[in-house]
Parts: C-alpha cells; structure tokens; sequence
C-alpha cells in the first residue's frame, strides 16, 4: 500500500492569478530588497506584476538596464515613470507624484498595490507611499506595505502583519538585487545581508526565507 501523501496546501496569492499587481518603488532596487521574493511567487502564480519605478537619482541608463534585468528575473515588467532624466521623488510636486500613481492605476486596475511603508528613513520613501494611500480613493483594490529598504545598516521599527514564504524564490530575489551592481560595493550592506535577514523573517512563521509585508487594506472572500 503506496504512503498517503499530504495534502498540498492552495497557495493564497494564486487569488491573483490572471489580475494585475501593481508594485510601487520610489527607485530601482527598492522593490527587489523589499518584496522580490513576494513579487516572484505573484508571477509563478499567474498575475501579471508590473514594477514603477517613480525616479532614478543617478547612472539612469545603467540603472534603467540593472532595473530591467532584474525584473525578468522576477518574471515581472517594469516602468520607469520619469524615464527621461534623473531626479529624486522629493523634486517632484506633489500633485505631479500622485497624478503619476493615479495614471497608473487608471491604466491597469490592479487588484492589489504593493508600497514602500511610512516606517522610512528616506524622505523619496516616505513620499511614495503618500502618494500610493492617496490613489486608494479612486477603485478598491488590496494594499500592502513591505519592509523599510536601505543599502545600510539601519534600525527602524516595522511590525509585519502578515507573511509570505519565499523559499522557493529566495534565489530569484537575490539574483535580483544582485542585478544592482552599482549599489553594492561602497555601500554599508553587502548583498548577503537580503539572504539572511529574509532568514531571519521566515524564523517568525517557520520556514527557511519569508517577506513581512503590513496590510492596509485587504479584502476576504
């Protein structure tokens, strides 16, 4: 008599199998280091993943190609919402910020948003995620927050609501980020440090890689 084999449990995130997910990073990077592996696991899944990226600061062609390596590795898109020159998020206006987020949203009717969190170092961070909460009066659709991100050592408070198990795609995540070479070297973190923190939050649910993501809104059926 042949062993019963345990029940493969229905993976949460295929909710989003056949709809757009829409991730927000102020920069490239940012969205590897925060949510790659969540990113990931969405595009395994079926969703279509589509990654703004609102400003590159410096490089911008080099930064462009690392951003677009890394999101197919991530099996994901990416659009670059000033593409034509470089700047931070804090030289835009704010109603200029928003209207971007607004288009996009118009544009693609996510079913979920992925934003950088309030908990920020980062001024282009803090203002991304301003600029995302205000795009929730125009449709529902569910929204999280991922983790503080910094090429450097920072301590900031964040409290995840919920987890998501990236071990299968941790590779993925860290292939990724190490895309964007010109961030690491004379930086405070080496690449690593993404690898073992992720270890560290998957201690919290009991498996080997994990994402915390805060949960602003989101809907149960």
């Amino acid at each position: 008599m042949s062993p019963i084999k345990p029940e493969r449990k229905p993976d949460i995130l295929s909710h989003y199998s056949g709809k757009t997910v829409l991730a927000v990073g102020a920069h490239p990077d940012d969205l590897e280091l925060g949510v790659g592996g969540t990113l990931a696991r969405l595009s395994r899944s079926g969703a279509r993943v589509v990654m703004a990226v609102l400003s590159i600061p410096n490089n911008l062609r080099a930064r462009q190609e690392e951003a677009r390596k890394a999101a197919e590795i991530l099996g994901c898109e990416v659009r670059f919402l000033n593409a034509a020159k470089c700047c931070r998020v804090e030289d835009l206006k704010n109603h200029v910020l928003v209207g971007m987020i607004d288009g996009l949203v118009k544009e693609l009717q996510p079913a979920a948003m992925f934003s950088h969190c309030l908990a920020n170092l980062h001024k282009d961070h803090r203002l991304a995620y301003e600029a995302c909460m205000a795009s929730q009066r125009l449709r529902y659709f569910d929204i999280f927050c991922y983790s503080p991100t910094s090429c450097h050592a920072v301590n900031i408070a964040f409290h995840p609501h919920a987890y998501i198990d990236i071990s299968e795609t941790i590779d993925a995540k860290m292939a990724a980020i190490r895309s964007h070479a010109s961030q690491f070297g004379d930086r405070g973190l080496k690449t690593d440090h993404y690898r073992e923190a992720s270890g560290l939050t998957g201690g919290v649910i009991g498996v080997d890689y994990a994402e915390g993501l805060e949960v602003v809104r989101m809907r149960l059926n």
